[in-house]
């Protein structure tokens, strides 16, 4: 039986995605098999894109569906939008105040969903990843996998269970290269020469 050599890496806030690619890059640029598990639903439309030569899965659209977020979404942000969007195209006086409207509705719901969304969601997302993403353990085939790297406070909920139920798992919080320092470079980071967010949602879901 050989032995696991793939690692994973669990990032659930954009805020890791530059020190993940950093990781990643000394790994894969050795041969080394890199997966990442990301959450990539709320707030990551502008976020960097993690290397091109990893394998990249998200539940982004599973966190999408949790009913808090999905109530918010739609009755704070999409269903006003898209009511006011609709007045703004009217002829006449009717377009010209959709059209004020929307503009306050977008600057409100920033407010909104700095200051009290992500205040509240924050406290219970790590859990609520943590369930989503241990129901979806097959497609990341832990039995191959030599380490799990936990990125981020969000991930740890995660980490923590994976390490409680699979008790021979190395799952750390450490993005250790020295087990990796010997090998020899053999694929080099790729020249990506294009705004790495310009893709929007670009992983595969799970």
């Amino acid at each position: 039986m050989t032995t696991p050599d793939r690692v994973l890496v669990v990032a659930f806030r954009k805020a890791a995605v530059q020190r993940v690619n950093s990781y990643l890059d000394h790994l894969l640029s050795r041969g080394v098999p890199v997966t990442v598990l990301v959450a990539d639903g709320q707030g990551w439309k502008q976020a960097p894109r993690f290397d091109p030569r990893a394998e990249v899965l998200s539940i982004g659209d599973r966190e999408n569906r949790q009913p808090f977020v999905w109530t918010y979404t739609m009755l704070v942000e999409r269903a006003p939008g898209g009511l006011f969007r609709r007045l703004g195209n009217a002829p006449g006086p009717v377009g010209g105040a959709g059209r004020r409207l929307g503009r306050v509705h977008v600057k409100a719901v920033r407010k909104i969903r700095k200051w009290f969304f992500w205040r509240g969601y924050q406290a219970v997302r790590g859990h609520s990843l943590r369930r989503i993403a241990l129901r979806r353990l097959e497609p990341l085939r832990l039995d191959g996998v030599r380490r799990v790297v936990v990125a981020d406070t969000a991930a740890v909920p995660f980490g923590w269970t994976l390490a409680r139920r699979r008790p021979g798992l190395e799952v750390t919080r450490a993005m250790d290269v020295s087990d990796f320092e010997a090998l020899p470079v053999t694929d080099p980071a790729p020249d990506l020469g294009s705004d790495p967010a310009e893709a929007e949602r670009p992983y595969a879901q799970v």
